[in-house]
């Protein structure tokens, strides 16, 4: 299994391809920008895209799927929750002088209810992890010990609860699964920044110190 790493959008949002080697099913996780069509023309003439997936509806994690789809014909996935999210912030691109429509973006699946996805022999598992927005996901890897998080959880920090929809209770709950769930050699890849560590979080990241306490 690989995981390339792209940072796009104008918000420097990491979006993710994941695939296996020996199948080459792919999928896309979180294409903030439309530049996202560029890199993965050049990556993935050769992969089988099975999926693109937003780990929340916010707009700098999703501006890419109105290029993507017009060539990719794998669904585009989000957490049913986060409708009302993805709608709301699309007023956050005109900032950006870039103008979303809605059904650019319209999730053609929900993954409200998707415990698991497939890439050849590799198996994802879907978290639900609301808190930075009532349908945030975690997805992660067993075999690997990689976990994509989103806007949960960055290096040292975690995402912010202060705008609509977000919930700081949700959030604390969320982080403590995610605390018992993975092991502490957990690879973390979230959705700006640098990559960490869950062992390095739990020494270094005050919020997860604080819900580890818990």
């Amino acid at each position: 299994m690989k995981v390339l790493t792209y940072v796009v959008g104008p918000l420097n949002t990491n979006m993710y391809v994941i695939y296996d080697e020996a199948s080459l099913e792919a999928l896309i996780i979180d294409p903030g920008g439309d530049e996202a069509i560029d890199y993965i023309n050049n990556v993935a003439k050769d992969l089988k895209l099975k999926y693109i997936i937003a780990t929340h509806g916010h707009v700098d994690h999703v501006i890419g799927v109105r290029k993507l789809r017009k060539v990719i014909k794998a669904p585009f996935l989000l957490h049913g929750a986060d409708h009302e999210v993805l709608n709301e912030s699309l007023e956050w691109a005109l900032m950006w002088n870039i103008n979303v429509d809605l059904k650019e973006v319209m999730p053609d699946g929900d993954l409200n209810g998707i415990r698991e996805l497939v890439l050849g022999d590799t198996l994802l598992r879907v978290m639900h992890t609301p808190g930075h927005t009532p349908g945030s996901v975690t997805l992660f890897i067993p075999s690997l010990k990689v976990a994509f998080t989103g806007d949960t959880i960055f290096k040292e920090s975690v995402g912010r609860t202060d705008l609509p929809g977000g919930s700081w209770d949700e959030l604390k709950r969320s982080l403590r699964r995610l605390v018992l769930e993975l092991d502490r050699d957990y690879v973390i890849y979230p959705g700006h920044g640098p990559s960490t560590t869950l062992e390095h979080e739990l020494i270094n990241n005050r919020y997860l110190r604080r819900v580890k306490a818990i």
